[in-house]
């Protein structure tokens, strides 16, 4: 069974693989075809069958290796976050090639034919792929090609899980039911039995994929359902126990070949903290380039609604708790700070954070801002000055970090962000805990592919505006 699965991933990857090569490849022809035909911009050296040749093994190979460093092909991901990684393997084939006439001085790759490679390969890649998904989503619709799935374990996230596999027909799967022991379990109509009739319900109900939700006191029961899977050639997935997988770092070592995991609080370090420094200072240096307009339309807006400082400076907690100057345009009344025990008993919180969906003390053009996050933009100088970076958890008021457990001190390890995944995945609306486990997850699998696809991501989660108080 393990052998089929793996046989069917294989040829999936191969033909995905292959289908974005010939993309790839007719992306070129098409911008050779406009920039000779068209005769835009200035003539160049004419492509030999030399040329050609190497120019299109060139970019398979840099394809390739690209597409396996960014795990283009190695797990299914939703249509958003498909095309951002097919735009960002585009990119950076394109600036290797940059790089490549950049020292050799060969002169056959000009600026307009860079461009119309880009405009047809982005085109080509993500219209492929939203022509896969509408065909796909097309025929789950209508029932087709659907793998029905059991859920082992009546948790949370197994609920969450049933409730996706019903709503989302992208997902490809016609929800069967749970297993799980306990009388919560029995009360919900989609109950099927408990563990022990895993082997009974599989060929009853025609499973086709089980996905084992248990508890983490219970993951030691994940072998003996494996086995039992297999016995029937079922596809078997694993949701970790969250809380435990963010709480610490593992690094593998052996003495003498006995391994040994050495386990440490998530943090960057090393070479990646110098690359995320030139990442963080390269990226804000051009924002701020970008968006000076709004450095000076901004203030006159703020100082024509309401009186007081344009510029609002707020304590936060940096890298390991240490306090820093935090930089914003004002977006509530003066003296906001002093009305907040009027809204909030911040000793009477359950957690420590708080949301004012609300807030009375929001101005008109704050209530703008803060939708539009325009009034993050001064952050871009914290950046420069090496206390926040780029991407990263957000940094949180000094008051609420005195009242954090050691768990949720982790968070500190590292610089806070202008954004991060709290914000691509629901800013406010999110708890607490669920905001925590996510940054914790970002740090623990940090690397600068996430932090571009987040910078990325957070543009259409800002024109949603969700969760934004």
């Amino acid at each position: 069974m393990l052998n089929t699965i793996r046989r069917d991933d294989v040829l999936s990857q191969a033909r995905h693989r292959t289908l974005d090569i010939g993309l790839n490849w007719l992306a070129l022809v098409l911008a050779y075809a406009l920039k000779e035909g068209g005769r835009i911009g200035i003539p160049t050296e004419r492509f030999g069958w030399n040329e050609a040749l190497i120019t299109f093994v060139g970019v398979a190979l840099v394809w390739l290796v690209t597409t396996t460093l960014l795990e283009t092909y190695d797990y299914k991901r939703r249509l958003f976050a498909e095309c951002v990684n097919l735009v960002t393997a585009l990119a950076i084939t394109i600036a290797f090639y940059m790089t490549y006439v950049f020292f050799t001085r060969v002169f056959l790759y000009p600026r307009w034919f860079v461009i119309f490679y880009a405009a047809f390969g982005s085109a080509l890649l993500v219209g492929s792929r939203l022509v896969k998904f509408w065909i796909r989503e097309a025929l789950y619709r209508r029932g087709y090609l659907l793998r029905r799935l059991l859920i082992v374990g009546y948790t949370e996230v197994g609920r969450r899980l049933a409730g996706a596999a019903m709503e989302a027909h992208a997902l490809g799967f016609k929800f069967v039911g749970f297993l799980a022991d306990g009388a919560e379990a029995q009360r919900d109509a989609r109950w099927l039995g408990g563990l022990d009739r895993l082997e009974e319900i599989i060929p009853r109900k025609q499973v086709d994929e089980v996905i084992v939700a248990l508890p983490g006191r219970e993951h030691d029961r994940v072998l003996e359902i494996a086995h039992r899977c297999q016995r029937h050639s079922v596809r078997l997935r694993v949701v970790p126990d969250l809380f435990e997988a963010v709480m610490v770092r593992a690094t593998v070592t052996e003495i003498e070949g006995i391994p040994l995991i050495g386990l440490r609080d998530p943090a960057i370090t090393g070479y990646q903290s110098w690359m995320k420094r030139v990442f963080d200072v390269a990226v804000a240096s051009t924002c701020l380039i970008l968006f000076s307009p709004l450095f000076v339309l901004i203030p006159f807006l703020i100082w024509l609604d309401s009186r007081g400082k344009v510029l609002y400076v707020q304590r936060r907690a940096g890298e390991n708790g240490r306090p820093f100057k935090l930089y914003k345009f004002r977006s509530m009344v003066h003296g906001a700070e002093e009305k907040l025990g009027d809204l909030v008993d911040l000793d009477a919180l359950p957690e420590p954070a708080y949301k004012i969906p609300d807030d009375p003390r929001v101005t008109r053009v704050g209530r703008l801002l803060r939708r539009s996050s325009l009034d993050e933009l001064p952050q871009f100088f914290n950046v420069l000055k090496g206390d926040m970076s780029m991407v990263g958890p957000r940094p949180e008021a000094m008051e609420m970090v005195d009242r954090y457990n050691m768990w949720q001190r982790k968070r500190l390890n590292v610089k806070p962000g202008i954004t991060g995944p709290m914000q691509v995945c629901g800013r406010g609306d999110l708890s607490l805990d669920d905001r925590i486990r996510l940054e914790l997850l970002y740090i623990t699998n940090y690397s600068l592919v996430n932090d571009i696809k987040l910078l990325v991501q957070t543009v259409p989660a800002v024109v949603r505006g969700r969760g934004a108080y």
